[in-house]
């Protein structure tokens, strides 16, 4: 008896959930805002990613009906899989751009998220950066 209510339990957690994501989802939407119109575009500067140099990381956020009270964080995934991601708070620098700065430790191909916050809204795009 006490497996089958655990069971049950479990279901419920699970529906709950997919419940809370559907909600945030719909809220998104009821605010104008359509995810799938954001676009995001990653530029380094150096163009080129040297390890133990300090890089300029900047992302240009379009699609995004209005920039008021948007924030956008940096993900930075290292290609050693078993290292914790690092996360890099970005500052606006105008028109749709944030920005932070970063030294890469390691060569290698880097997964970038930049997740990008408005309201009730969470967009995270996927980047890659080839890091010498």
């Amino acid at each position: 008896m006490d497996a089958i209510m655990l069971n049950y339990m479990k279901r419920a957690t699970w529906i709950l959930l997919a419940l809370f994501m559907l909600s945030a989802c719909s809220s998104a939407q009821s605010q104008g805002e359509d995810p799938s119109a954001i676009r995001v575009d990653l530029v380094s500067e150096p163009a080129t990613a040297v390890v133990l140099q300090k890089m300029i990381l900047t992302a240009k956020v379009t699609g995004l009906e209005k920039q008021d009270g948007a924030t956008v964080q940096f993900d930075i995934r290292s290609p050693v899989t078993n290292v914790l991601p690092e996360y890099l708070e970005a500052k606006p620098i105008g028109e749709g751009g944030y920005t932070a700065e970063w030294t890469f430790d390691k060569p290698g191909t880097y997964t970038i998220y930049v997740h990008l916050y408005r309201e009730d809204m969470h967009v995270t795009k996927k980047k890659q950066l080839v890091v010498t």
